[in-house]
C-alpha cells in the first residue's frame, strides 16, 4: 500500500524521536509504493539528512534513476524511503498484488514464513481482509517480541473502500488484551493533510462532539509488543468490560 504524505510524516517524525531501530527486518503487509503527494525534492533532502552515510550515494543515484521511469518507479521510491529512514537489513512484503517479489499469501489464513520482524507495517490492507481477526493474529505472530506494529486504516468515510472501517476502540482494546504499548495514536486526513495526536479514548470523542471529524478520515496506531513471548489474545471491547471512563460511557449515547 502507498507511502502517502500521512505515512511519510508519521515515519519521519517517529524516526526523529529515535523510536524505531535501524538495521532491523521490515515486513510490509501490503507492498508499499509511492503515492506521489510528496515531492521527490523532499525525499532527496531526507535521504541526505537521515540515510546512513555508507548508503547515501547509492540511494540518491537510485532516486535519480527512479524519477525518470514510470514502470516500477513507484515501488523503488518506496524502498528508497524505507532505506533512508530505517536502513532495514531486509524488506519482505505480503501482497496478493504488488510486484513479483511480494509473497502471495492470504491473510485470512494462518501465516508462518519462518521469520519474525522488528517492524510490521500495515498501511491500508487489513480493512480488505474479511477475517480481520486472523490478520491481526498474523501480524502479532510475525512481529518479534519487543517489535513494532504500524497500522494505518480508514476510520470514517471511504465509502465502499473495503470490508471495514476501524474504530479507535479497536486499537485501545487490542493493546489492552495483548499488553502492547501504544506509542502513538493519530487522527489523519489526506486532503489537505492533517494529523492530530489522540492521547486518550476521550480525545476522539471530543473531536466528534466538536464536529472536527472530516468526511474521509483515517487512524494510525504505532504499537509495540512486550519483550516476553505471548500468544495473541482476542480483545474484548472496553465498553462492555467496564474499562472506559464515565465520559466515554456517556458519549456512547450522546454521539449516536
Amino acid at each position: 500500500m502507498a507511502i502517502s504524505v500521512i505515512e511519510y510524516q508519521l515515519i519521519r517524525s517517529l524516526q526523529e524521536q529515535g523510536l524505531f531501530p535501524r538495521g532491523g527486518d521490515l515486513l510490509e503487509i501490503g507492498e508499499a509504493n509511492w503515492y506521489g503527494d510528496i515531492g521527490l525534492d523532499v525525499l532527496r533532502q531526507d535521504v541526505e539528512r537521515f540515510a546512513a552515510p555508507e548508503q547515501r550515494a547509492a540511494l540518491l543515484a537510485g532516486l535519480d534513476a527512479a524519477a525518470g521511469r514510470e514502470d516500477e518507479a513507484t515501488w523503488e521510491l518506496a524502498r528508497i524511503f524505507w532505506h533512508a529512514f530505517l536502513s532495514p537489513a531486509s524488506i519482505t512484503a505480503i501482497d496478493l498484488g504488488g510486484t513479483k517479489a511480494a509473497r502471495k499469501l492470504d491473510l485470512n489464513e494462518p501465516i508462518d514464513i519462518g521469520q519474525r520482524f522488528d517492524i510490521v507495517h500495515n498501511a491500508g490492507t487489513l480493512e480488505h481482509v474479511f477475517d480481520i481477526a486472523q490478520a491481526f493474529r498474523n501480524i502479532h505472530n510475525l512481529t518479534r517480541p519487543g517489535g513494532f506494529m504500524i497500522h494505518h486504516a480508514p476510520f470514517v468515510g471511504w465509502v465502499d473502500h473495503g470490508f471495514y472501517a476501524l474504530q479507535p476502540t479497536l486499537f485501545w482494546d487490542l493493546a489492552e488484551a495483548n499488553g502492547y504499548r501504544i506509542h502513538l495514536m493519530l487522527y489523519a486526513e489526506h486532503k489537505p493533510p492533517r494529523l492530530e495526536s489522540l492521547a486518550s479514548r476521550e480525545a476522539v470523542l471530543d473531536m466528534a462532539r466538536q464536529g472536527r471529524i472530516g468526511r474521509n478520515a483515517n487512524l494510525a496506531a504505532v504499537l509495540q509488543r512486550p519483550a516476553a513471548e505471548a500468544a495473541f489474545r482476542i480483545p474484548f471491547q472496553g465498553y462492555y468490560a467496564g474499562r472506559i471512563s464515565q465520559a466515554a460511557v456517556d458519549a456512547w449515547s450522546l454521539l449516536r
